[in-house]
Parts: structure tokens; C-alpha cells; sequence
């Protein structure tokens, strides 16, 4: 797996702009075309340009994991969801808060998904996803898709979070991770990420200092 640096949008904060499988990579219509051949090369997925929303901040208003999505009912349009389902991503919509990105993590194995959230949306997305959510604060916020960065490979999470939160994150998702701040200080770590089984990219302003405690995890899995 390699550990490098990027943008999306001109902006470090890739986890806003765009959605990463080990198949896809979802982004903006108006990336620039350096940005996108560079998520190609790490990546080495396929780019899916879209808007959600009618907007380019596909991160914030869609959550999943391989090869399907959750969004609020009038956050995606039909076009959209169209767009998608074309390239076979299976979506299902919610009557909920519209920024799901924000208030769910996924990996393939579990999720954590914000106290804010009815009932129903976690039991839709239990179903749909087919696999165990709990509703949690996490590093005392109510954004958990925020503050939690994970896939089926690594987990990076906020460094308020506590350390019965970061054993049960390390053992409901089955992956080893780091609490750090990523693009400079910043504790929404979610938001300043993307990566897959081939490649991990933060945010162009991440400190050399928080890259190599980040790389550490990186070689770890390696080994």
C-alpha cells in the first residue's frame, strides 16, 4: 500500500469532495485533470465524475462501503442515482439528516453512525449493508463519519477519542489504525482522506509530522 499526498478541487480535504472503494473513486465533474490522474495512479480505480445534491461535495451526502450507497431521499436526484446505478452501485435513500458522510463510517464489517439518526435509517442501512451499526458518540462529537476515517484495511480517527473507544473501533471493524490529526491539525480526519487496498491519500497539507505517524501504520500493514 502506498501513503502520498493529494488534492481534489484544488481543496486537502479529499474525504469532502469525493467517495473511494477498491473499485471506484466517485468525484467531482469539475476535478482537475491532474487531480484525477492522480488518484488514478495511487488509487488504480476506476473515476466516476458526478455531482451529489447537485453538488461537489460527494463525501458529505453519501456513506457505504464496496459497492453500495446510502443518501437522503432529496439529497441525490434521479439523474444522479442514475449515474451510479449505471456503473453498478446499488443506492438506497433515507428520510434522515442529508449528510450522511458526515454521520456514518463504514467499512465492510461494521458501522458507527450518529445518535442523531432516527431509528429506521439504522435499520435500513443494517439491512441494506447487512451487518451490525450502533449508534455512538464518538471523542465526545456526534459526527462519528467525521471523526472516523476507516476501510477494510485501516482506520485513522480523531485524537480526542478515548481509549475504550479506540479498542472497540480496532475490534468491531477488524482493522488497525491510528488517533491523529491529519492536513495540519485537523481532528475531522474523514475529511482529509481517501484510500483502498492499494493506496492511502491525505490532504496536501498534512505536516511531515503527521505523515510519518501515519506511514508507521502504513509499513505495519505491510509487514
Amino acid at each position: 500500500m502506498k501513503l502520498n499526498k493529494g488534492k481534489i478541487c484544488n481543496s486537502p480535504f479529499l474525504g469532502v469532495y469525493s467517495f473511494v472503494t477498491d473499485d471506484y473513486c466517485i468525484v467531482p465533474n469539475n476535478i482537475l485533470k491532474k487531480e484525477e490522474t492522480h488518484l488514478k495512479k495511487y488509487l488504480k480505480t476506476k473515476i466516476i465524475k458526478t455531482t451529489i445534491n447537485q453538488s461537489p461535495l460527494i463525501g458529505v451526502y453519501i456513506t457505504g462501503n464496496k459497492h453500495k450507497v446510502v443518501a437522503n431521499e432529496n439529497s441525490i436526484t434521479t439523474k444522479e442515482i442514475e449515474i451510479l446505478e449505471k456503473e453498478g452501485i446499488k443506492i438506497k435513500t433515507v428520510n434522515d439528516y442529508n449528510a450522511l458522510g458526515n454521520l456514518v463510517a463504514l467499512n465492510s464489517q461494521y458501522g458507527i453512525a450518529s445518535v442523531l439518526l432516527n431509528e429506521k435509517t439504522i435499520s435500513t442501512m443494517k439491512t441494506f449493508f447487512n451487518m451490525p451499526i450502533k449508534q455512538e458518540v464518538l471523542a465526545n462529537g456526534e459526527v462519528p463519519g467525521s471523526s472516523l476515517y476507516v476501510n477494510d484495511n485501516l482506520f485513522v480517527v480523531n485524537p480526542n477519542v478515548s481509549e475504550k473507544e479506540y479498542n472497540n473501533i480496532q475490534k468491531n471493524f477488524k482493522v488497525n489504525g491510528k488517533a491523529q490529526t491529519l492536513n495540519y491539525g485537523d481532528m475531522f480526519v474523514a475529511n482529509d482522506v481517501v484510500g483502498n487496498k492499494n493506496a492511502t491519500i491525505v490532504g496536501h497539507m498534512t505536516s511531515t509530522a503527521e505523515l510519518i505517524k501515519l506511514d508507521e501504520l502504513v509499513v505495519e500493514l505491510e509487514e
